[in-house]
């Protein structure tokens, strides 16, 4: 995907790969909002020096891993204590070594931890800068040591403790965590144990004037681009909508098809869900006049279920550190808007 007009964010993160480790960072925001891209951006220009070396595991590419496989993820067996990750073709990048003898059948949480930090430390001691990134962290949350458990290890919470020494203790190694789940973001930021060790980076919506530069750029006329940027918050959304204009469809039918796909969407997740379908739309109503609330003012303790249900399912956003919740797109505000007017007019 092309990479749209996302200077600021790109300055931050390359400016704080940088600095001296000195916390975790969690880069969050909306689906599709183009936390990836950035940070893939960043490596790209970073890796034009000799300095940094990027350990990056991007787990949407897996199902969801089990104990085992999330050590074949995270290393490779060989000789030396960091390799190149010959499943990033593109992107030089590195994942860990471990020794070929290495039984991952019978491994201790504290021998995996080893074996990392002794990747970050030969980096450090070649006298380059190690920067751990996890892209959508929260897939290793259900996996637990001693044979899966439940009275076992959390790799996770274990993994926090590890990249709390590495930041925040020793100033080793950068750690970089990318998320779309806010619930996910929600239980970090209430976690005692990350209190002061942690930064938290928003890659939010497109701004209105960037979507005009860049259809203009894109040659897309005044009267299309004032009707799109109504719609338009995801840089996805402007390659899909260059792509149809090219295959013949306008704007406004290009834009038509989203939000009927949209509003299909929520209303299969209404139809298919035990909560009360009413509940749902109530708490869809704060959206009908404005596209975001306020978490802390206009949310009830009894609309939470309900609240967090839209959220699980990508229908609302939760920005946790700002205390505000809004549909996940401005496309998705406009389906909700009109699902809520066929829902009134039953």
């Amino acid at each position: 995907m092309k990479f749209y007009n996302r200077e600021k964010e790109l300055n931050y993160l390359k400016t704080y790969c940088q600095l001296e480790p000195n916390s975790i960072l969690f880069v969050y925001g909306p689906k599709s909002s183009g936390k990836s891209t950035v940070m893939l951006k960043v490596i790209e220009e970073l890796n034009k020096g000799d300095d940094i070396i990027f350990f990056y595991y991007d787990l949407r590419r897996y199902a969801t891993p089990t104990n085992e496989e999330f050590l074949e993820i995270f290393f490779e067996k060989s000789d030396k204590k960091y390799l190149s990750n010959k499943f990033e073709f593109n992107l030089k990048v590195f994942k860990f070594g471990i020794e070929e003898n290495f039984d991952f059948n019978n491994i201790k949480l504290n021998n995996v931890f080893d074996k990392i930090y002794e990747g970050i430390e030969a980096v450090v001691k070649e006298g380059k800068k190690p920067v751990l990134i996890i892209d959508e962290l929260q897939k290793l949350k259900n996996i637990y040591f001693n044979h899966g458990e439940k009275e076992g290890k959390s790799l996770l919470n274990e993994l926090f403790n590890l990249f709390v020494h590495l930041t925040k203790v020793r100033h080793l190694c950068h750690v970089i965590c990318l998320t779309s789940d806010t619930l996910f973001i929600e239980e970090i930021y209430s976690n005692s144990t990350l209190e002061n060790t942690s930064k938290y980076y928003l890659i939010d919506w497109l701004r209105k004037g960037c979507v005009r530069d860049i259809l203009k750029k894109e040659g897309f006329t005044n009267e299309e681009i004032n009707y799109a940027i109504n719609y338009i918050s995801l840089p996805y959304e402007i390659v899909d909508l260059i792509e149809n204009k090219k295959l013949g469809l306008s704007v406004e039918e290009t834009i038509k098809q989203w939000i009927n796909i949209e509003k299909d969407k929520i209303k299969y997740l209404m139809d298919t869900t035990e909560l009360d379908e009413g509940e749902i739309y109530n708490i869809l109503s704060k959206f009908k006049d404005k596209i975001n609330i306020n978490y802390y003012t206009e949310v009830k303790k009894e609309e939470m279920k309900y609240m967090q249900f839209l959220i699980k399912n990508e229908i609302l956003f939760y920005d946790v550190i700002n205390g505000i919740i809004k549909p996940t797109s401005v496309k998705k505000w406009n389906a909700i808007k009109e699902l809520i007017n066929i829902y009134k007019n039953k």
